[in-house]
């Protein structure tokens, strides 16, 4: 067993997998995040982020994936010696974009039993949310990641019953129900729907930013710096409609029309996905190459030093803010 190395987040995560119980923390450890601390103390994994004054209210509303709900969370018998389902499963095709439904650090990624790969993250206060049965994952353990954010893709691996995802919320180590979390008004989110709805276009925003797994408010900030919610606007470079697609760029995304407003949404909000990926789910980052390109800001290593960037990042961001994002 030499030379053997165990990742920090498998060591993380051995309270709740396997009920440990640790001399220095006293009781089980399983059911609290108290063993991470710990590990972040010693600099092995690291340190978590304060937590959420109400994590589960933050999970309100927002739903990982857009789907029909094919098992629901309660006594069943599926699988062979299954008595219970701790989660939903909601039925998408194979590489539906994943969202996280809360803010909230990345705390396991892998493939370790018949959950098959499964994305674990820990939101604060002993609040954790697992999506299982997955093809790919877009985030590392230890990353933070925000509501709405893609974190991974769909899949058919593990125990599965077909092409889905499961979705956990567990409290202290304990399964809770999705179901009414999910059906729940998102918490003070409602009035910001409402107004990024009223705004030019906002209903397509809405969609392309669900599509993609995007803050709507984002997106929104992005139209508004972008061309001012002007479908016709052409910048001096060339750049065409609400969110000034490039001619090369649109047609890489398929977008036909860039200055059809729906086509250049979802082009334009698909783009803006793939860089969130890109750079690690930094959003300041992602604007950064959606203006100055993703190669300019890999060789900067960080938002490039051009003035036109950084006003347009700074814009969007405080866009953001105003429309009630977290920029």
């Amino acid at each position: 067993m030499a030379g053997l190395t165990i990742p920090p987040e498998i060591i993380a995560s051995m309270p709740v997998r396997f009920g440990i119980r640790s001399p220095q923390l006293g009781g089980s450890t399983g059911a609290s995040s108290q063993f991470w601390a710990l590990l972040a103390q010693r600099g092995v994994v690291p340190a978590a982020p304060p937590a959420n004054s109400d994590p589960l209210a933050m999970l309100r509303g927002a739903w990982p994936v857009s789907g029909t709900v094919t098992s629901t969370y309660g006594p069943r018998s599926l699988l062979p010696g299954e008595t219970f389902h701790s989660g939903i499963d909601i039925a998408v095709p194979e590489g539906t974009p994943v969202c996280a439904t809360g803010d909230g650090t990345v705390r396991f990624v892998g493939n370790t039993d018949g959950y098959g790969l499964r994305i674990e993250v820990d939101h604060g206060n002993g609040v954790t949310t697992l999506y299982g049965h997955l093809s790919a994952a877009d985030v590392r353990p230890g990353q933070r990641v925000q509501r709405g954010q893609v974190i991974g893709k769909s899949g058919n691996t593990g125990l599965s019953t077909g092409p889905h995802l499961h979705y956990e919320i567990r409290q202290n180590g304990r399964a809770v129900d999705p179901g009414p979390l999910l059906r729940a008004a998102p918490t003070g989110s409602a009035q910001r729907i409402e107004r990024i709805a009223a705004l030019p276009y906002g209903q397509a925003i809405l969609q392309a930013a669900r599509r993609y797994g995007l803050d709507p408010a984002l997106l929104a900030a992005m139209v508004k710096v972008e061309s001012g919610f002007d479908p016709r606007a052409v910048s001096p470079a060339g750049a065409k409609g609400l969110l000034q697609l490039m001619d090369t760029t649109a047609a890489a995304l398929g977008v036909r029309d860039p200055f059809d407003p729906t086509q250049n949404l979802d082009g334009g909000a698909r783009y803006f996905s793939q860089l969130l990926q890109r750079f690690g789910g930094d959003v300041s980052l992602a604007l950064a190459a959606y203006n100055a390109g993703p190669g300019a800001v890999e060789q900067a290593g960080g938002v490039p030093p051009y003035p036109e960037t950084q006003r347009y990042v700074s814009a969007v961001l405080a866009t953001w803010r105003a429309l009630g994002g977290t920029g």
